[in-house]
């Protein structure tokens, strides 16, 4: 259940050398030395993958999750005793890594990791880790390099944390492997990885139920907590805290460090709020709206005054007192883990228009600055349309997010949105579920060249269902599954440099 991995790669010895049959002793010489310089390579070799990939053999104490309080899944606890000495763990220049591998675990599309730090103080940042997940059978995939995020100081947890590691496809993995590299002088004390999945079947069908409607002045169409909600305690989606109401002064702009273009946005709400509340120690999910890719617009914390007010969030420190925390789905920051994006029009589009409806009933200057809380006894002037970044020392919301923000105020100030509209519709096939055939149903603004594409749940290219020029209006294509097993599959309609996709489910 718990082995050393192998190798993403071993160092290679090469050795060219020519066998000539001769009678001169020479010749016997050197092949005699030949032999020898291979073996004593290959040798140093293996000594140095072993030391350099290491796994921790000690069995963590394993805690099945009580599904009334969490999403299902595992919880992996290494507690002091049962950690390495210094002789199971890797040293390279006074650093030391520590790599945890289970091997097979209840199926997850998540995880949350957390570990206590004996030494010297560090920022949470100078924690490397590197994360992998599959199924059994899988050659193991690219690692994802992320480092600390959270601090022992920053939740009630009094852990560090890094950011949550989420499946790159969002379909659910049964083992992974985890390294954590701490600086010189530090050593890990306690670790708990856990593995939850988010997983709920028709997720499409309980968000367009579940939607307030845009029936107050200027507000945007927005997903309620019972549109995401899906196998999360029942108890929690209304919960017993009182909310704090605040007025607010500005807008904190954040980004998820998730995937882009994630294939199931609800169910990536549900697994953020599992890591806030049940690892963090947070009462409710951070962020108090996040946005997908496609611009849906999804309430996070708990708020029953959401039509007029906001709440005090969990997301920029000392600024949660004076600002509505809002988080755009992705990773927008170059040079990071996962791969970097650019956040989408449709994206900026929905968070022009909720901070737009904010800023009007608070009375809010868009293009404006003014001061706010940054730590515990000190304000700092900032715009009123600000990244995470300007109030703490995060690389959040991101280079390729936080470098439009001159354009979001502008957006905001103006009521326009910071791109232009996609010029298409695409709406849901019919039927779905389906059997035999589907349609999927179009609008476009202008004759283009239309593409569908068919995915797999992982997200993989099936097939490509229409490509042709279509005029101006509405329009139809039918298509059937031939070939394909019953289950969950995606299309996309791509027109040019814009593209939607939608969720259908197919029963044989």
């Amino acid at each position: 259940m718990y082995k050393s991995s192998q190798s993403d790669s071993r160092i290679p010895a090469l050795l060219y050398f020519k066998i000539c049959m001769s009678k001169n002793k020479m010749s016997v010489i050197r092949l005699i030395m030949a032999l020898f310089v291979l073996l004593t390579v290959s040798s140093f070799s293996e000594r140095l993958y072993s030391q350099s990939h290491r796994t921790i053999s000690a069995e963590p104490q394993t805690i099945s999750l009580d599904y009334d309080t969490r999403l299902p899944g595992s919880k992996f606890e290494w507690h002091r005793e049962i950690l390495p000495d210094e002789n199971e763990v890797l040293k390279v220049a006074g650093e030391v890594s520590y790599v945890f591998e289970i091997d097979e675990s209840e199926p997850f599309t998540g995880l949350s990791i957390g570990w206590n730090s004996d030494g010297d103080t560090h920022n949470a940042d100078e924690f490397r880790l590197r994360v992998r997940s599959g199924v059994p059978g899988e050659e193991w995939p690219e690692w994802v390099h992320t480092t600390g995020y959270l601090e022992p100081g920053d939740s009630p947890s009094g852990l560090y944390w890094s950011m949550l590691y989420i499946t790159p496809d969002g379909s659910a993995h049964t083992r992974f492997e985890v390294e954590i590299t701490v600086p010189e002088n530090s050593s890990i004390s306690y670790l708990t990885i856990t593995a939850a999945d988010a997983r709920l079947e028709r997720d499409s069908e309980i968000e367009e139920k579940s939607r307030y409607q845009t029936d107050h002045s200027g507000q945007p169409e927005i997903t309620s907590r019972a549109g995401w909600w899906g196998n999360l305690p029942a108890g929690e989606l209304e919960p017993e805290y009182t909310p704090r109401q605040i007025s607010i002064s500005h807008a904190a702009v954040h980004h998820t460090v998730t995937a882009n273009r994630p294939p199931n946005s609800a169910q990536v709400v549900r697994q953020i709020w599992d890591w806030h509340v049940n690892d963090n120690g947070w009462i409710d999910i951070g962020y108090n709206f996040l946005i997908d890719h496609n611009g849906r617009i999804f309430q996070g914390r708990y708020n029953p005054w959401l039509q007029s007010t906001d709440v005090q969030g969990a997301h920029a420190g000392n600024a949660n007192s004076s600002s509505v925390g809002i988080a755009l789905m992705g990773q927008f920051e170059p040079g990071a883990n996962p791969q970097v994006g650019d956040p989408e029009s449709l994206a900026l589009d929905a968070l022009v228009r909720l901070v737009s409806w904010r800023f009007d009933q608070n009375g809010i200057d868009p293009l404006g600055s003014g001061v706010i809380p940054v730590n515990p006894s000190g304000v700092q002037n900032v715009p009123t349309i600000f990244g995470h970044r300007d109030v703490s020392g995060t690389a959040c919301p991101g280079e390729n997010l936080h470098a439009l923000l001159p354009d979001i105020r502008n957006g905001v100030n103006i009521g326009e949105p910071v791109a232009e509209e996609v010029p298409f519709d695409l709406h849901q096939n019919y039927p779905n579920p389906f059997r035999t055939t589907s349609t999927i149903p179009y609008e476009l603004d202008e004759e283009s060249m239309v593409e569908i594409i068919l995915y797999s749940v992982r997200g993989d290219k099936i097939r490509e269902l229409f490509s042709g020029l279509r005029g101006e209006g509405g329009h139809e294509h039918t298509f059937d599954m031939n070939g394909l097993s019953s289950g969950v599959y995606y299309y996309e309609l791509i027109s040019g440099e814009f593209r939607q996709m939608k969720k259908m489910v197919y029963i044989r």
